[in-house]
């Protein structure tokens, strides 16, 4: 995206977060992005296929970001993987609660699903099924792809709310998540208290 583009999609998403709906007019986000009209008109087909824009480079950003932090540290144990995911999720909504809030407005839609399952956190999934580090029954995807997806948006809701501090809230969710996939609560204590990496810039 270009410079422009990005104005605009922050935006957008600041008054989608702030309206929980796409209901906005090309004269509100004029406004909200500090730029003209015609400069819209050219650079958005329409309100509802600027949230389509918006959402899909989001989660493309997040998947992207937590990958470039994965592969930076080398082959990590699945189950790490997953719980520094979810760490850095949470945290990213305590520093940037525009995106927070549209994650938990819009976070559990069907598309949001489909993401989950065909993205970087459901491969960590079945690694960690094929390695055994998870014990999943067969045919249990997208079960798992919700389960993961309400831990990450409710740890968000807590932490944008002020009932939890972002540590204790993205170290809960993936001790939830862990444990709910077969390991020891104890290991999976250990693996959330593991030091978290940098938050990558998105």
């Amino acid at each position: 995206m270009n410079a422009t583009e990005k104005r605009i999609n922050a935006a957008a998403m600041r008054l989608f977060a702030a309206r929980g709906s796409a209901d906005l007019t090309i004269s509100e986000l004029a406004t909200e992005a500090g730029v003209a009209r015609g400069t819209l008109y050219r650079n958005v087909e329409s309100i509802e296929q600027l949230f389509d824009r918006v959402r899909a480079q989001l989660a493309f950003d997040i998947h992207d970001a937590n990958a470039r932090v994965m592969d930076a540290h080398g082959d990590i144990d699945p189950p790490l993987r997953m719980a520094t995911g979810i760490r850095l999720l949470v945290r990213l909504a305590h520093e940037n609660p525009a995106m927070g809030r549209f994650l938990v407005r819009f976070g559990l839609t069907d598309e949001s699903l489909r993401e989950v399952l065909g993205g970087p956190p459901m491969r960590d999934i079945e690694q960690g099924i094929e390695s055994g580090r998870y014990t999943v029954s067969p045919g249990m995807a997208l079960s798992v792809a919700a389960m993961v997806t309400g831990a990450v948006v409710s740890a968000m809701w807590m932490v944008l709310e002020g009932h939890q501090a972002w540590r204790d809230a993205g170290a809960g969710a993936a001790e939830l998540v862990l444990c709910a996939l077969g390991m020891p609560r104890e290991e999976a204590r250990r693996i959330v208290a593991a030091p978290l990496p940098d938050l990558p810039e998105l």
